[in-house]
C-alpha cells in the first residue's frame, strides 16, 4: 500500500449531511469520509463533465463554489457541494438539489 496521497486543494469547512444521504451512502457501504477525500482533493468523480471540472478548477482560483457527484453501486447520486468561501460543505443526494 502506498503512502501516497494528493494534495489537498480546497477545505471543507463545517459538513452537513441530509438523512437520504447518511441512508443511501449506509445502503450501499459508502464511508462519506472516502468521498469527502475524494471531493477535496479534486477528484470530482467520473460523472463530472470535463468543462464541469474546469469551472470546478477555475472556482478554485476564485474561492468559489465546487461540486462533485459519485454514483454508488445502487445508482443512487451524491452530490458534494462545497460553499463558495469554503465555510460549508453539502453532502445529499441528487434529487434534494
Amino acid at each position: 500500500m502506498s503512502g501516497y496521497t494528493r494534495p489537498i486543494k480546497f477545505l471543507l469547512g463545517t459538513v452537513h449531511v441530509t438523512p437520504a444521504a447518511v441512508e443511501a451512502l449506509i445502503r450501499n457501504d459508502v464511508e462519506l469520509i472516502h468521498l469527502l477525500k475524494r471531493h477535496r482533493e479534486g477528484d470530482y468523480g467520473m460523472e463530472m463533465c470535463y468543462y464541469d471540472r474546469v469551472v470546478n478548477e477555475q472556482e478554485i482560483k476564485r474561492g468559489g463554489r465546487i461540486l462533485s457527484s459519485y454514483t454508488l453501486t445502487d445508482k443512487t447520486v451524491i452530490w458534494i457541494i462545497t460553499a463558495a468561501g469554503w465555510t460549508e460543505s453539502t453532502v445529499l443526494i441528487r434529487e434534494e438539489y
